[in-house]
């Protein structure tokens, strides 16, 4: 920082901002919203939940995250206390400007005149490079947060719903329950549902069995009437039934960073998210490996299924005996240490369970 003319320069402030990319395949994930340089404080009422924050402000409710990361004091992130002050967005960049430098207590203020004014160095013009462009998957939040697990152990849960207000077999938007809780739950708290399937035993080389769960819906806790808690549907992705699974658990958006990974791994499919046979591009596809094998979060997996069932397709020799066809290719959205979840982003043909899978781009 130079002093000119005995005065001290402006100089800013920046308080950094924390910016969750929203990515798609094959381009540079794009900032958020412009934000207000005063930021965004929300005062929560009654009914108030982060879900609902999201979507008023970050547009989708299933970046909820977001807000919670700014707001770690709440302790439960699906259960908020009105009068809490919320940050949304925090405050932007300020200036402030020091006053003029005083003068010297011990004798008179040096005359303008008796400072040479500095040199300023020539520099030459930088261009200004652009940063390198980093693929995101191209997939919805709403998407994204039904993708599901692969589990050995069935999801235990808190309990299910008992009956609607309304003599109905499947429950929608909007519709009043009764629940059956194995757990006291504050009115106002949303709670995920979940579809579970299995056991399912593998169809592939390895001896798998467990079970599929994904999100179908939210529910909001109500009150409690005649001795029973009650709820009210906020979002259904299918009709649910009374044998879904009621959870504490509710997903959020994560952007994924596309990184392919070494050429390796060999796993086998297990299971579809749903229960069709055949999967093409945009189901969600369970694999027999995961991060204890290596598998991360952005992998890329190339699918094939044997030539016999693709008649026409080009062949890949995968094991050196059995001739694959390279029909699909899948990104890694959520992995455990035993399975792994993918996105189908591509496919040429429809492929099953027990078809191969392998890690890698592959040849170029």
């Amino acid at each position: 920082m130079k002093r000119a003319s005995m005065n001290l320069g402006a100089f800013a402030v920046v308080g950094m901002l924390i910016l969750l990319p929203i990515g798609a395949l094959a381009q540079q994930a794009p900032a958020e919203t412009a934000k207000s340089s005063e930021g965004i404080v929300h005062t929560v009422v009654a009914g108030d939940t982060l879900w609902d924050l999201s979507a008023k402000y970050l547009g989708s409710p299933w970046k909820w995250t977001e807000i919670w990361e700014r707001n770690r004091f709440l302790t439960n992130p699906h259960y908020i206390y009105p009068g809490v002050q919320v940050v949304i967005v925090p405050p932007g960049p300020r200036e402030i400007a020091l006053g003029q430098e005083p003068a010297s207590a011990s004798g008179p203020a040096e005359t303008l005149a008796a400072v040479a004014p500095p040199v300023e160095a020539v520099m030459p013009v930088v261009q200004p490079v652009a940063p390198p462009r980093v693929p995101y998957l191209d997939i919805e939040p709403a998407d994204f947060v039904r993708a599901g697990e692969f589990s050995k152990e069935a999801p235990k849960g808190i309990g299910n719903i008992q009956a609607g207000r309304d003599p109905k077999v499947g429950f929608v938007d909007g519709d009043q329950v009764y629940l059956a809780l194995r757990k006291e739950i504050p009115e106002g708290q949303l709670l995920g549902v979940y579809r579970v399937r299995g056991p399912i035993d593998s169809p592939g080389k390895r001896p798998v069995s467990g079970y599929a769960s994904y999100l179908i819906g939210v529910i909001q806790a109500g009150p409690i009437r005649d001795g029973q808690p009650t709820g009210r549907v906020r979002k259904a992705f299918e009709d649910i039934t009374r044998d879904d699974l009621i959870s504490e658990e509710i997903p959020a958006y994560t952007p994924v960073r596309i990184d392919p990974g070494a050429d390796g791994i060999p796993s086998s499919v297990i299971t579809g998210r749903l229960e069709n046979k055949e999967l093409a591009q945009g189901d969600f596809v369970y694999l027999d490996q995961g991060a204890s094998a290596g598998v991360a979060v952005g992998n890329v997996f190339r699918l094939f299924t044997p030539t016999g069932a693709s008649a026409g397709a080009a062949t890949t020799s995968v094991s050196g005996k059995v001739l694959y066809a390279d029909v699909a290719v899948a990104v890694v959205v959520r992995v455990s240490p035993e399975f792994s979840t993918v996105y189908v982003t591509k496919s040429t043909q429809p492929f099953a369970a027990g078809d191969l899978a392998l890690r890698g781009m592959g040849p170029k």
